[in-house]
């Protein structure tokens, strides 16, 4: 082996060795120190697959929890960046599909209608990839029907207009696809019934289920939280609960 390969060689098993306890630090839920773990991945290996993907998806995941907007803006800008460099070197991986739409859809939350709307078809066409690939992947079901809720629940006016200047409303979005999907990602993914629930009960609520929402909540609420994120969405559902009652 030459000395650069040797090197190559070294720097790899490095960055393998630092992205092991990323990915302890992701299954524990601490994804700042997860994040920190795989941006020196990159530094040594900026094509390391599992660091780029995670790195999207962390960062839209922590900039979701920010309370500026400008903060969150340049989390998801980060996230987007880096899902469209694991997009481009990883065509065929069902992640790299996954974080993608991840990317686009909290870029969707910060812009306008009109783009919400042509985003909203990057997304669709990358999440049913991802579920394609990923069959057994809940978060990625779970992205699906959250994408089901939003677009089957669009008022009248928002689809005239979307009608008007943009290619329109995606088809084939529905209810009965979003409680679905959600359910799925909660039965593959036990461990995210907090988050799962809670978004189910979103879907219930934005979708004229009132009832359906607070049974929903009023089990999220009796769920004991495994970590820090967890109290974060339960603090969430408690709030939307008492809104609801």
């Amino acid at each position: 082996m030459s000395i650069p390969d040797l090197v190559k060689s070294q720097n790899s098993i490095t960055a393998d060795s630092i992205a092991c306890k990323a990915a302890d630090y992701f299954e524990e839920a601490k994804e700042e120190e997860s994040l920190a773990s795989y941006l020196k991945v990159l530094e040594k290996d900026p094509e390391h697959f599992d660091a780029l993907w995670h790195t999207a998806l962390l960062y839209a995941r922590i900039g979701f929890r920010m309370d500026l907007q400008r903060e969150k803006e340049n989390y998801y800008k980060r996230s987007l960046d880096f899902a469209e460099k694991t997009l481009e070197l990883y065509p065929d991986k069902g992640y790299s599909h996954f974080v993608y739409a991840v990317a686009q859809g909290r870029m969707s939350d910060i812009s306008s209608s009109g783009t919400r709307i042509e985003k909203s078809h990057i997304i669709k066409e990358h999440a049913d990839k991802a579920v394609q690939l990923l069959p057994d992947y809940g978060p990625a079901w779970h992205l699906l029907g959250v994408w089901n809720s939003k677009i089957a629940n669009i008022g009248s006016a928002q689809r005239f207009a979307a009608g008007l200047f943009s290619r329109g409303i995606p088809e084939g979005a529905s209810n009965k696809k979003a409680e679905e999907h959600i359910k799925k990602a909660l039965e593959l993914k036990p461990d995210q019934a907090i988050r799962f629930k809670f978004d189910l009960a979103q879907h219930y609520d934005r979708s004229g289920q009132k009832q359906k929402a607070i049974d929903t909540l009023k089990q999220v609420v009796q769920e004991s939280p495994q970590n820090q994120i967890d109290e974060w969405n339960l603090q969430r559902a408690k709030k939307l609960l008492e809104e609801l009652s």
